[in-house]
């Protein structure tokens, strides 16, 4: 089993349990996290297609629709790449009123594998203020140690 996958499927659970959508995407919004073929059948240029519309969701600053491109980030993190939305991410986790959503914002982060984004999240966890969330970004670093 790799970190991706226990990441994928330990901490989604409690996550996609715990948080909520603060909106409904528009109809133009909803086309960026529709795939685009079933999933054993995406070619690399549409895992490609769709991780650049997962990276223009989570910069979308709508709500709803971040937090849906999150949590099929994190489904699909053995597909998907969306290194490009690092800075949105750290911006979501870092500056987000729900704590639900800035879980997800780090579960996202700590699921690209992406260097930078692991060791901004464990250079940040001593100053955390919220117990959950700090628990969440222990268990996320600890996945990928």
């Amino acid at each position: 089993m790799t970190t991706r996958m226990r990441i994928g499927g330990l901490l989604t659970a409690a996550l996609l349990i715990g948080s909520t959508a603060v909106a409904n995407p528009d109809d133009d919004d909803k086309k960026l996290l529709k795939m685009p073929a079933p999933v054993h059948q995406m070619t690399v240029e549409q895992w490609n297609s769709f991780g650049d519309n997962l990276e223009r969701a989570i910069a979308s600053g709508h709500d709803g629709l971040q937090n849906g491109a999150m949590r099929l980030a994190i489904q699909h993190s053995d597909f998907v790449d969306i290194d490009g939305a690092t800075i949105d991410l750290m911006r979501i986790y870092r500056n987000h009123s729900n704590d639900n959503v800035r879980r997800l914002a780090v579960v996202t982060l700590a699921s690209t594998g992406n260097r930078m984004a692991l060791n901004y999240l464990r250079l940040h966890i001593p100053f955390e203020q919220s117990k959950v969330v700090k628990r969440t970004m222990a268990a996320a670093v600890s996945a990928h140690s």
